[in-house]
């Protein structure tokens, strides 16, 4: 049991320091810009920097899992985003910074899927498992907020290399857990040989993906959204012919999970996503640019939605035994689309009080969305494909971030509001939330339709 305890505390502890990562940065712009002379047109190349190496090799990573185990994986993911962030908080010019960025996002896309696999087979039923997903959920929903947080104390108290450096200790700290506290968990017997050639196919596809909605802003290399968008078609087409027709083993085995259903829920964490990202990057820049916060004030701002997806999010599995696991997530994206529509109507009206008030309801919502979606998808994969479940369900979050995010702010500029409240990107990220509460909806009904389907299983917990 205690060794349980351990496993879960680091399996937390690692998806909170990826996804403080997303944001932590977020404040410390405006600082990175004048120290290492970037202009506005360079700076969400940090932020890309970090999420397109997440969002390309995330499914990789889910089949290395499954195929050599979670833990090495998780171990090798810590090593290289440590040193990564050691690296960037030493870096003297753009270019290493943004390099160090990328080495992070490598490493994190090794752990996220790790970790879930983790859970996965080490709480496979009952309360156990509902606790666990609950308080993975509360490190996944509430690290967001408190990134921005922990940017804000250390930029106004220290310098913007701290919101690199602070990871060391926590890397160095889960490198510990994982070699003296944490069993490894036996890997899946995969045979054959891994799919190399899909994983570079389904990797291009994802990255070139991502890369053209990232250079709707700013061009990388020159090079338009179109000939990305191109090259993602084609690395796609590639990717299906070969899972489907030229390999013996696949990485992503399409004719086993050919259920229409199965892929719902992750279109709806694709969604919910770029909603997440979308908010915290535009409360960020209302806060700062609109209402004149300092850093700190801006990250206690996003205390309350952080401790409201915390205690939301632990709380889950308490009202999944009262609700049901697919009401309580359809409930909670309502939940975080009606806290949306009232943010933005908050943000045109210049109301920074009712924003702040109204984020603890984004915030319990996004806590128990995040916590069930991931406890349904990694239920309904077979049980041997627990690190592609994994690595689909975490590949559809971290895409999500980045088109999502792209998105909302082709919405924010071409309609003109960018320079007044930002309303509009809000009321925006309102309706992602809202077409993914009807694709889990949607999901309900296929299920209630057909609870004997092959391919899924239901979630029950013990009363």
């Amino acid at each position: 049991m205690r060794s349980r305890k351990v496993l879960l505390f680091a399996c937390c502890l690692a998806q909170l320091i990826v996804v403080l990562d997303s944001s932590i940065l977020t404040v410390a712009l405006p600082q990175i810009s004048t120290d290492l002379a970037m202009t506005t047109v360079d700076l969400p190349w940090i932020v890309n920097a970090f999420a397109i190496p997440i969002a390309g090799l995330l499914l990789l990573s889910g089949k290395l899992s499954d195929r050599y185990g979670a833990k090495p994986v998780l171990l090798a993911g810590t090593l290289i985003f440590t040193v990564a962030s050691l690296l960037g908080g030493l870096a003297p010019d753009a270019g290493a910074l943004i390099s160090a960025r990328i080495g992070q996002g490598v490493g994190a896309a090794l752990i996220s899927p790790a970790t879930l696999m983790l859970l996965s087979t080490s709480f496979s039923t009952g309360s156990a498992r509902a606790r666990a997903f609950g308080l993975w959920g509360a490190a996944s929903g509430s690290g967001g907020a408190i990134g921005v947080l922990a940017g804000g104390i250390l930029v106004e108290g220290t310098s913007w290399r701290w919101t690199l450096l602070v990871n060391v200790p926590l890397g160095a700290g889960l490198v510990v857990l994982l070699l003296f506290f944490v069993a490894g968990i036996q890997p899946s017997r995969s045979r054959g040989r891994l799919d190399f050639a899909g994983a570079i196919a389904g990797t291009t596809a994802v990255t070139a993906l991502a890369l053209a909605f990232a250079s709707l802003e700013s061009p990388l290399l020159d090079v338009g959204p179109a000939v990305w968008i191109a090259l993602a078609v084609i690395a796609a087409g590639l990717f299906i012919l070969i899972e489907l027709k030229w390999v013996s083993y696949p990485l992503l085995p399409l004719r086993r999970l050919s259920g229409k259903s199965l892929w719902v829920l992750p279109g709806a964490m694709f969604l919910i996503g770029g909603a997440m990202t979308g908010t915290f990057y535009f409360l960020t820049l209302y806060f700062q640019l609109h209402q004149g916060l300092a850093p700190l004030e801006t990250g206690l701002a996003f205390l309350p939605l952080s401790a409201a997806a915390f205690i939301a999010a632990a709380a889950t599995h308490p009202l999944s035994k009262k609700l049901g696991v697919l009401r309580a997530a359809t409930l909670a994206v309502i939940l975080m689309t009606a806290a949306l529509g009232t943010m933005s109507g908050a943000a045109h009206a210049g109301s920074t009080v009712i924003i702040i008030m109204v984020s603890v309801l984004f915030g319990a919502g996004m806590g128990v969305a995040i916590s069930t979606i991931a406890d349904l998808v990694t239920a309904s994969f077979p049980s041997e494909m627990t690190g592609i479940a994994s690595g689909v369900l975490t590949t559809a979050q971290q895409t999500g971030n980045t088109i999502g995010l792209a998105a909302l702010v082709s919405l924010d500029t071409g309609t003109g509001t960018g320079s007044t409240s930002h309303g509009t990107p809000l009321a925006g990220a309102a309706f992602m939330t809202f077409a993914a509460a009807l694709c889990i909806l949607n999901y309900s009904k296929k299920r209630r339709r057909n609870p004997q389907q092959p391919s899924l299983k239901v979630i029950t917990y013990d009363r």
